[in-house]
């Protein structure tokens, strides 16, 4: 087949995702397509990126769902949207021969980030024609593929059974989805499912009260080693006051914990989310009388956009409270060290981000990458457990995140 280029019609890229889908090696090439940082996704609007992430996960549905992709799939359904994207996650789920607890958490949450942003949706073919020959929506496929579990999906039918109650928040057709699946599962459905749900990768448990909540432990930790770079960094940052800084003499002398965001992200499941819980972090460290043990920093992926005084209230915005170690950057110069240093997942379009991933990294007192939280989303409570083995108390007992052992 011919490589896939920036220059590759858009079209052209959902053809090859329709002759993988049918392919005995096209899951492997599938998977190889899902980075947003690859050359073939540079210059593409945010709406290309939508359709084709979405119909890219979809087609696992007919590979199999492998290991590799299955942290961009909850990825999508946990932060997704665009109802096109989260459909497309849904059905590319059932490639998944068992789900653990956080891919059903997951599932969850999306019909709650969806609710009221449903819209109708087709794969029959990558561009189909309109109207629609077999529509669907992105809250109908979502409930379609907690029903295509059955038992192993048990933990999220407690919340189905409350949102099922909530008619005026859904369709008519999500609505049936909805009663198909409850009445499937029978009387007592919910009895017992948190103890069941919580074995597996992604742990924490489930339930009616707490799927809303964000206690969960699928955090993805990429690294819990300390990445070493023998390059030196020649990059250049200026803050929120403009204020000009080093990136090698800054990131040194003690920890830091830095997160990747832009002003101009309209997904409130990332940036502006990721931004919040940095303050909540802040206000965490501080209570443990850890402040000023840790720099607490931001650096934006728009730093052609995102000038200081738009830096500055974004953060201030959501609770961040600036001083000498909680500051936000832009690159002022060698924007391609940083962005290969932390293999950013981010790519752009003609004038902003077309896609990024959430992207939290903690690094040591040599700016070394000591842990990364990158794809799911993130917790408070699993940095400050990652955060003792850069700092111990001695002495002092230390509280960690952790999952419950499978039984």
């Amino acid at each position: 087949m011919t490589a896939l280029k920036r220059s590759t019609p858009e079209t052209d890229v959902g053809a090859r995702i329709d002759a993988l889908r049918h392919l005995a090696q096209g899951i492997d090439e599938l998977a190889a397509l899902l980075p947003e940082n690859l050359p073939i996704y540079e210059g593409r609007s945010a709406a290309q990126m939508g359709r084709l992430r979405g119909y890219l996960l979809a087609a696992f549905a007919d590979t199999g769902l492998p290991d590799a992709a299955l942290p961009y799939v909850v990825e999508s359904l946990e932060t997704g949207h665009v109802a096109y994207e989260v459909a497309g996650a849904a059905i590319g789920l059932r490639g998944l021969k068992t789900p653990a607890a956080g891919v059903v958490a997951a599932l969850a949450r999306a019909i709650d980030n969806l609710s009221g942003a449903d819209a109708t949706v087709s794969f029959q073919s990558y561009n189909p024609a309109w109207p629609y020959a077999q529509p669907t929506t992105a809250l109908t496929e979502v409930v379609r593929t907690i029903g295509h579990f059955g038992v192993q999906a048990q933990a999220a039918l407690p919340r189905l059974e409350v949102l099922a109650q909530q008619r005026e928040r859904f369709s008519s057709s999500v609505l049936e989805e909805m009663r198909r699946v409850l009445d499937g599962a029978g009387p007592g459905h919910g009895e017992h499912a948190c103890d069941a749900a919580c074995a597996g990768e992604f742990c924490g448990c489930v339930s009616a009260v707490d799927l809303g909540s964000d206690d969960s432990c699928c955090a993805e930790m990429a690294s819990a080693e300390p990445v070493e770079d023998p390059t030196p960094m020649r990059a250049m940052l200026e803050d929120q006051d403009g204020r000009p800084e080093r990136f090698e003499e800054f990131f040194r002398g003690k920890p830091s914990i830095v997160a990747f965001f832009y002003t101009r992200c309209d997904n409130p499941y990332k940036c502006s989310l990721t931004i919040t819980k940095l303050a909540a972090l802040q206000a965490s460290l501080e209570e443990r009388g850890l402040a000023g043990a840790l720099k607490v920093t931001a650096i934006t992926y728009d730093p052609e956009f995102d000038l200081p005084h738009r830096l500055r209230l974004y953060g201030s915005d959501r609770g961040v409270q600036f001083g000498k170690d909680a500051r936000f950057f832009r690159i002022t110069s060698g924007f391609q060290e940083i962005r290969q240093r932390f293999h950013l997942g981010v790519n752009y379009g003609a004038s902003t981000v077309n896609r990024h991933q959430t992207e939290v990294y903690l690094l040591n007192e040599h700016g070394e990458i000591s842990a990364s939280f990158t794809r799911m989303r993130w917790e408070v409570e699993a940095v400050l457990s990652a955060l003792e083995h850069l700092f111990p108390k001695p002495g002092q007992a230390q509280e960690r995140a952790h999952c419950p052992p499978a039984p």
